[in-house]
């Protein structure tokens, strides 16, 4: 799942002509960080949107939608930001589509459920998406990159135990693909090896918006060694 590239001193000529190579022994890997986290924070969008020749009418109609979604929410456990109305004149009836945007964040993810069966089941509700995560997100973020450099360089020290080596100071690392590098030593592009090895994604379900979604979180990194 991983590219890795061992340049000895034979490349050193090439390195000379390559000012993207640095100009001694090394290797070059690639490591990945992966985790099936569990969220502690939901995020709500939708629309409230209401169609009537009357914009007032149907103003009004929002208005009182956008009340009972407030009253959904309690003790701080969720809270819902309202955007201003926006008045759209639909072209082909003669009526008038009032609408606001709604985001409610859900702190606890156990209200998640009732809270959701209470939304779809309330008119005049539509372009709805839900997002999780995780309030803790940057302590993650960084264990994930801990774990991807410790996988580059076990890596590095399976493959220059190969040749009675061993791996010495880092030289350079990137959390995404060194391109320069890649493209000079003439390596394929960095995710084609990836895309050539997926299997095919099944054809996705309808969303099922009372499930709670585990986060897959991976972080990867490139790291360029000196060999001792």
């Amino acid at each position: 799942m991983f590219k890795a590239l061992v340049v000895a001193v034979a490349l050193l000529p090439f390195a000379a002509q390559a000012s993207s190579l640095p100009e001694y022994p090394f290797i070059h890997t690639a490591g990945e960080g992966f985790a099936m986290i569990v969220p502690d924070m939901g995020e709500i969008d939708f629309d409230i949107t209401a169609f009537n020749a009357d914009p007032a009418a149907a103003a009004a109609l929002v208005a009182e939608r956008a009340a009972q979604v407030q009253a959904l929410m309690v003790d701080g456990e969720a809270s819902a930001t309202m955007r201003d109305m926006r008045k759209e004149m639909r072209s082909t009836e003669a009526d008038y589509a009032i609408r606001s945007s709604v985001h409610i964040v859900v702190r606890d993810l156990g209200k998640w459920r009732p809270l959701m069966q209470a939304l779809l089941a309330m008119p005049n509700l539509d372009h709805l998406s839900t997002t999780f995560g995780r309030t803790d997100r940057e302590k993650a973020e960084q264990e994930l990159t801990a774990n991807a450099v410790k996988d580059a360089q076990r890596r590095a020290e399976a493959m220059a135990a190969g040749l009675g080596k061993k791996v010495g100071a880092v030289s350079a690392i990137s959390s995404s693909q060194l391109r320069n590098l890649t493209n000079a030593v003439g390596l394929m592009p960095g995710d084609l090896y990836y895309r050539n090895n997926r299997t095919v994604d099944a054809a996705p379900s309808d969303k099922d918006f009372l499930a709670i979604e585990v986060l897959r979180w991976s972080q990867t990194v490139d790291v360029i060694f000196r060999i001792k």
